[in-house]
C-alpha cells in the first residue's frame, strides 16, 4: 500500500491523546485504536471525514502518499550453501525481491 495514516503524529504535535481522539471524533475504541498504532490502517471516507469536521484540517494532514522506493520489497528467493554435509545446508529461503531493473523478460511461449 501506498498510502499511510499519520494520525499518531497528528495527535502527537497537538497535544492530543489518542483517548481524546476517539472521544472527539466519535469513533469506536478499536477503531482509534488501529488508526493510531498501525500506519498501514486507513480510515474509511466516514472516519476520515469525521476526523477531518473535527479538527478542521485537510484529508493530506492525517495521510501521507509514501513512493515505493521507500517501502521494502516483499519477495522469495532461495539461498543455497557451500556444504552438503547436512540437511541444513541445502538451502534457506529468505524474504528478498530483485529490484525491477535486475528483472529479465521472457518472450511469450508458443501454444503446441
Amino acid at each position: 500500500m501506498s498510502v499511510k495514516n499519520k494520525i499518531k503524529k497528528f495527535l502527537y504535535e497537538r497535544g492530543i491523546t489518542a483517548y481524546q481522539f476517539r472521544k472527539d471524533v466519535g469513533i469506536a475504541q478499536r477503531t482509534a485504536y488501529d488508526l493510531y498504532n498501525n500506519p498501514d490502517q486507513l480510515p474509511s471516507s466516514t472516519v476520515l471525514s469525521k476526523i477531518c469536521d473535527t479538527y478542521e484540517v485537510q484529508p493530506g494532514e492525517v495521510l501521507e502518499w509514501v513512493p515505493k522506493s521507500e517501502k521494502p520489497e516483499k519477495g522469495v528467493s532461495v539461498e543455497s550453501s557451500q556444504s552438503d554435509s547436512s540437511e541444513e545446508n541445502h538451502g534457506s529461503i529468505k524474504n528478498k525481491a530483485k529490484p525491477k531493473s535486475q528483472m529479465q523478460l521472457l518472450p511469450p511461449q508458443e501454444a503446441a
